[in-house]
């Protein structure tokens, strides 16, 4: 009789063990929520992550290739005209080998300035032969001006030897600003006395 009593006493046990409670359950069902939901941030903070980089990799490029176009153009150059040497301005004039002035010039983006929340310009390019430019009133035509870079914050050259200009930019994204300084020294072909 003991034997029975035990035997299902022990049935009873085994039963009871293999069916789950109601509390293990929910605690099992809790953890597998928290889990999920620490997995789910850590990818989105990664994409989000990858957004920004890809970003910041697009406005570098931006700059770089805006930074090369600047340097070309200059390089042309045979005079800096204005500003003077040791003089800042956020224009610069110079003259080329050609016979022409050349004229690197900011201009607001209303457009792009108002989505990014922030002052936004274009940095252009315009280019007239010297007979028809007055140095005292530079008029210029915008139907004959070309950007040369987009997204400038500020740019700033200042002329420190007859040869060469240092250029400071900076340039702006939604979140982010990023800056370039660079000297670039005349290509100097013209005649020599």
């Amino acid at each position: 009789m003991i034997t029975e009593t035990v035997r299902r006493s022990v049935l009873k046990e085994l039963k009871r063990q293999r069916a789950f409670t109601l509390v293990e359950v929910i605690v099992v069902v809790a953890l597998a929520a928290l889990f999920s939901t620490i997995v789910f941030r850590m990818f989105s903070s990664s994409s989000s992550s990858q957004k920004t980089a890809m970003v910041d990799l697009t406005m570098q490029s931006r700059v770089l290739t805006s930074q090369n176009r600047i340097v070309r153009m200059i390089r042309e150059g045979t005079d800096f005209l204005l500003p003077e040497i040791g003089e800042t301005s956020s224009a610069l004039f110079f003259a080329d080998f050609k016979g022409n002035v050349q004229v690197l010039y900011q201009l607001k983006d209303a457009a792009l300035s108002k989505s990014l929340g922030k002052e936004v310009y274009k940095l252009m390019h315009y280019k007239v032969a010297v007979k028809n430019f007055d140095l005292s009133n530079p008029v210029y035509d915008p139907n004959e001006s070309s950007v040369v870079a987009e997204y400038v914050n500020d740019i700033s050259f200042m002329v420190s030897n007859a040869n060469t200009v240092s250029i400071t930019a900076s340039f702006a994204t939604e979140n982010r600003d990023f800056q370039a300084m660079f000297e670039v020294g005349l290509q100097n072909t013209g005649e020599m006395e």
